[in-house]
């Protein structure tokens, strides 16, 4: 109409998520009623980064749980000294990245890279009470935490052993068996994982990790797609890979 102001633009509305329909699997344990009661209840803001690099929010460690991966792959890098480690996360996974670790011997460094488009749901005070309510959901979202510690420690032996073809090997199906898709053509990892990322999780060289990945391209246990992925085609290992709840069945 002639005279009438022009409409106001509204920013649009931070996108939220019911966790449990997410991620199913952390309402595993409850009643039907209690699992529908939670799948109502448990609605969470999401954050989304693109990279490739991240700084992490900051909420209040006494009050908040942690951010829950939903979707996407980082990396988080710690230095000290000349040393670098990385450890990766993607879907459900959970951190607590707004606290610091507890060193105090040496000087250190940490940042987060992101390899694939993160998508993370806040778990923040109100979701932190609702779980709280809950034991059944206190158990399932700490067992979360503590899978990542046994990631790391089961890592850290793999690290241990004397190939770097073994260690590259065990640690390429540890991500197809935590992340993968089982193919007709092997179990595919769906993130690029350049060798550098590699030999900051193997504790190797570049260049070592380099050669060991070309034995073991020759012996036709792993490929590079087009797309920048990796499959892995050992039999034995693909089902035992298989076996494992959290790789998701695909044709691609």
């Amino acid at each position: 109409m002639p005279g009438s102001a022009d409409p106001v633009e509204r920013p649009a509305a931070p996108e939220r998520c019911h966790i449990l329909e997410e991620d199913p699997d952390l309402g595993a344990g409850l009643s039907e009623t209690d699992l529908r009661a939670a799948t109502r209840a448990l609605v969470a803001p999401v954050l989304v980064a693109s990279g490739p690099t991240w700084v992490p929010p900051t909420y209040d460690p006494q009050t908040s749980f942690g951010l829950l991966v939903l979707d996407g792959f980082l990396g988080r890098r710690l230095r000290v000294g000349r040393a670098v480690a990385t450890e990766l996360l993607s879907t459900g996974d959970i951190m607590r990245p707004w606290e610091q670790p507890l060193f105090g011997l040496s000087e250190y460094a940490l940042d987060w890279r992101v390899f694939r488009p993160l998508r993370l749901a806040v778990l923040d005070g109100d979701v932190t009470t609702l779980i709280g309510r809950r034991p059944q959901l206190v158990v399932n979202f700490s067992s979360r935490l503590l899978r990542r510690a046994r990631a790391a420690a089961y890592l850290m032996a793999v690290s241990h052993q004397t190939r770097v073809e073994d260690r590259l090997m065990e640690t390429l199906w540890f991500v197809a068996q935590s992340w993968g898709r089982v193919t007709p053509r092997g179990v595919r990892i769906p993130f690029r994982v350049t060798h550098e990322v590699l030999s900051e999780i193997l504790g190797a060289q570049r260049p070592s990790v380099t050669t060991a990945f070309r034995k073991l391209t020759e012996q036709g246990l792993v490929a590079r797609e087009a797309d920048g992925t990796l499959l892995l085609r050992d039999p034995g290992s693909r089902a035992a890979a298989r076996a494992v709840p959290q790789v998701a069945s695909s044709q691609d």
